[in-house]
């Protein structure tokens, strides 16, 4: 009961978090043995925060590509309410906005190495089963979170055994960079995509006038939101009973 407060997302029961599920014809139900000591009350209030949960979470995405449509149209000559938004979306790191860094996160790196003829991809999306591979680009894959944890860099770093990787994270802690040495090629934290890859994508702007770079940062973001929306609804058949 004390996760109810996390958005949940249909697509869930194909990760981990299916160990506290089990099948139950082509629907799921909670495992008997979560249920031990819990009152008929607690799950039917359990699964009125689920329900409520995606209905807010699917709202506020749809808030966001809202946001994006409005700011792309702007003139081009309007830099500083593009960046401003980039700045502000990248940096909401309360509560469960692991799609919300990941997403855009995606699309300032994406622009960035655009722009030196390097070329980063995206085929999964925030709440898939993809084995670690949040982006691909060159030799190497990218593993972005904000979980902070270790026990969740540790699964991290089980995944894809032998690939050079690098972390897109909030912050690096000294037990973190301990724990990727020699594993891992570089760490991404928020401060560097901040200060460096989306201010040089700004002073580019700033110094041609238009809000060319920033543009396309948002319009990756929006492409990527709306494929969030597609995959969820893929996911739709899928009900917890």
């Amino acid at each position: 009961m004390k996760f109810a407060k996390s958005d949940y997302h249909s697509t869930y029961l194909h990760r981990a978090l299916a160990r506290f599920l089990e099948p139950s014809g082509n629907r799921y139900r909670i495992r008997k043995q979560l249920l031990v000591n819990t009152s008929l009350a607690d799950l039917e209030q359990l699964r009125l925060d689920l329900l409520e949960s995606l209905r807010t979470a699917y709202e506020k995405r749809q808030a966001v590509i809202k946001k994006l449509v409005d700011t792309c149209s702007l003139p081009v000559e309007r830099i500083e309410e593009r960046y401003a938004l980039v700045d502000s979306y990248l940096s909401q790191l309360t509560g469960n906005r692991g799609e919300m860094f990941e997403v855009v996160s995606f699309a300032v790196l994406r622009e960035y190495f655009r722009t030196f003829g390097f070329s980063l991809q995206r085929f999964s999306t925030t709440h898939a089963n993809d084995g670690g591979m949040d982006f691909v680009g060159g030799e190497a894959i990218y593993q972005v979170t904000t979980d902070e944890s270790i026990q969740k860099v540790r699964r991290d770093l089980a995944k894809a055994p032998g690939t050079k990787r690098v972390l897109v994270r909030p912050t690096l802690t000294p037990a973190v960079g301990e724990l990727c040495k020699g594993d891992v090629l570089e760490t991404v934290e928020l401060k560097d995509l901040l200060n460096h890859f989306i201010s040089w994508l700004l002073a580019r702007d700033t110094r041609s006038k238009e809000a060319r770079h920033l543009q396309r940062v948002l319009e990756i973001a929006l492409a990527e939101f709306r494929r969030e929306n597609r995959a969820e609804a893929s996911e739709s058949h899928s009900e917890v009973v």
